[in-house]
């Protein structure tokens, strides 16, 4: 067969394989027909699905403060990955810092694990979740849009939100609790018990799968 007639049926493929799915599949990496904001992360990145747990190692001052807490950290942020129109955003919790809005915001992915965002990056899916549980941990998600940023971190507070308290919520509203008891500490001068967000992989209540981790 023809060089240019390989061309042409390998583009018609490629035609399909976006269509039908969130990414192409490009040298056994991942790309996005439609990304947004487009950084080299995205060809580190498989199928995401809503629900999935990305976490983050940041390079803020609120990141360089949350490491220091639980017992040796290696990420310091957490969001929940929601699809729109098959392109993956991420719901998440931040502080107003920087000229930027805080509390539960949508952003792209892309700009979530952006290089002048994250220097790590490492992606979880729960064995468990079903696609109806996937749709509640999404709807809980959205509905959490707007509430402002909890500078107390208390779980128990339902008119503010953390980030780990965001992903915790939208699961627990799906019967699914994604921690064990060890997830929480003390810290000194809080309320009540706080679950830093490296805790969610390292102390899960239920199975956990990575499903990749990159450096941006």
């Amino acid at each position: 067969m023809a060089a240019g007639s390989l061309r042409r049926i390998s583009k018609a493929i490629a035609v399909v394989l976006v269509s039908a799915t969130t990414y192409l599949p490009v040298n056994g990496a991942f790309t996005a027909p439609d990304y947004g904001a487009r950084t080299s992360s995205v060809l580190h990145v498989p199928l995401l699905r809503d629900g999935d747990i990305v976490l983050r190692r940041g390079l803020d001052m609120m990141s360089r403060l949350v490491l220091t807490q639980g017992d040796a950290a290696q990420f310091s942020h957490v969001g929940l990955v929601v699809l729109q129109r098959n392109i993956p955003f991420v719901i998440h919790a931040i502080p107003a810092e920087n000229g930027r809005t805080g509390g539960a915001v949508l952003e792209s992915f892309a700009q979530f694990v952006s290089p002048s965002e994250a220097a790590e990056v490492a992606i979880y899916r729960s064995a468990d979740l079903t696609e109806i549980q996937a749709a509640m941990v999404r709807q809980t998600a959205f509905s959490q849009l707007g509430l402002p940023f909890d500078e107390r971190f208390q779980l128990s507070n339902i008119k503010k939100v953390y980030c780990t308290g965001l992903v915790l919520r939208s699961y627990a509203a799906a019967g699914l609790g994604l921690i064990d008891a060890r997830a929480q500490i003390e810290v000194p001068l809080l309320p009540e018990s706080v679950v830093p967000p490296d805790h969610i992989r390292r102390y899960p209540a239920l199975p956990l799968n990575l499903i990749t981790s990159f450096s941006p």
